[in-house]
């Protein structure tokens, strides 16, 4: 078989293992998966790759013959697990997709390959002849053809990052494996959700591509509708059914998370604080609080009496708090942004009695050693 034909079928298998790897295609690699795929005829004088290195083709050639050594079975096990411990992921793909593309591309041809080497029997495929590629022939070039436009395809499968268990899971469709593949892979990037469904009141068809704003329960999502948030899932609770759902990668994007717990603290100089922190990406409240005369806004902001539940919520979602007084205040404020961002922290100092009712301060500052709520912050690269 002809070096162009070992050079696309190499690159074709390399994208096919980073498919079923979920491993993310890179050039370096797929130029390694070239060499791979043309290496093992050094074994032949007059080859393209053996008239490059003369002396070594000659000697391989002369004392092992042509297909033994270089495309056998022995010598792929051994470097195969070798690289397994040696090499990185990507690199280990590229060496050994190219290398066991050509042999299996070369049993293609009528003289076959000694795959068993050192035995001298032919492995060929298939077994009619009639059915194998002779070199230069009409049938080599359809093959060749073949493995290009495969390798189109792969590379938009690999792209994905879903790995073979994704693909499955997407042409199935099932929103509660989107869900476990989101929690599983969430993390560097953004996510996008295409489903396919209705309104659960309406009954409209609300199917289409939406950003994913966080999990939402079992099983479901929080998805941004362009028109607030929507919970999606397979039950009638949601605010869609989701008849079809696959999750998609979208940009890289790095989340940085504060944790505040606070025994008071006003609704004013809470949206104060969030606007702040708008400036630097996408924010997102989750947690609770209590508080009296809050709307509830659901799925992100769901309300009792006193009590309040907040799931991804932004903050155009605490716009229309009358309350004056928020307490028992424990919630994880997350930045969605740019990877690179710093995040400022919050300054508690300057907050302690910030919007505070004067007579309210000498009752609230002592519970907290002087400060009436307490502020941490970690980095995560998670989305959640």
């Amino acid at each position: 078989m002809l070096l162009p034909t070992h050079l696309v079928t190499g690159q074709a298998a390399y994208l096919l293992a980073c498919v079923a790897a979920n491993h993310p295609p890179a050039p370096i690699e797929a130029l390694t998966a070239v060499g791979a795929s043309a290496l093992p005829d050094l074994d032949c004088r007059q080859g393209y790759v053996g008239r490059l290195f003369p002396p070594v083709s000659g000697w391989i050639e002369h004392h092992f013959g042509h297909r033994t050594l270089t495309h056998a079975l022995i010598p792929q096990l051994i470097v195969g697990v070798a690289g397994y411990f040696l090499l990185p992921t990507g690199y280990y793909l590229a060496l050994m997709a190219g290398w066991i593309s050509h042999t299996v591309a070369d049993m293609m041809t009528p003289a076959g390959v000694a795959w068993f080497w050192p035995s001298r029997v032919r492995c060929v495929l298939p077994g009619n002849e009639r059915y194998r590629m002779k070199p230069m022939m009409w049938g080599e070039l359809v093959f060749a053809a073949i493995m290009g436009v495969s390798g189109v395809g792969f590379m938009q499968l690999a792209a994905e990052e879903a790995g073979t268990t994704g693909l499955i899971r997407a042409a199935i469709g099932n929103i509660s494996a989107a869900r476990e593949d989101y929690d599983a892979m969430k993390g560097r990037n953004a996510w996008v959700l295409e489903v396919k469904g209705r309104d659960n009141r309406s009954h409209a068809d609300i199917s289409g591509r939406y950003a994913i704003i966080g999990p939402y329960r079992e099983g479901g999502f929080i998805l941004d509708s362009g028109q607030g948030a929507r919970s999606a899932c397979r039950q009638e609770s949601c605010d869609w059914y989701a008849d079809h759902a696959v999750l998609k990668r979208a940009e890289p994007q790095e989340t940085t998370t504060r944790h505040i717990e606070a025994d008071y603290m006003s609704a004013r100089g809470l949206r104060r604080r969030m606007q702040e922190l708008e400036s630097f990406g996408r924010v997102y409240i989750s947690g609770t609080l209590e508080a009296r005369n809050i709307r509830g806004n659901p799925p992100t902001v769901e309300a009792t009496d006193t009590g309040v539940t907040l799931r991804y919520a932004e903050p155009e979602d605490l716009q229309e708090w009358k309350a004056n007084s928020l307490r028992n205040i424990v919630i994880d404020v997350q930045v969605r942004h740019t990877p690179g961002i710093v995040i400022p922290e919050f300054d508690s100092e300057q907050d302690s009695g910030a919007e505070m009712n004067p007579l309210l301060d000498k009752w609230v500052r002592p519970n907290v050693n002087g400060s009436h709520y307490r502020v941490s912050g970690v980095r995560e690269n998670n989305t959640r």
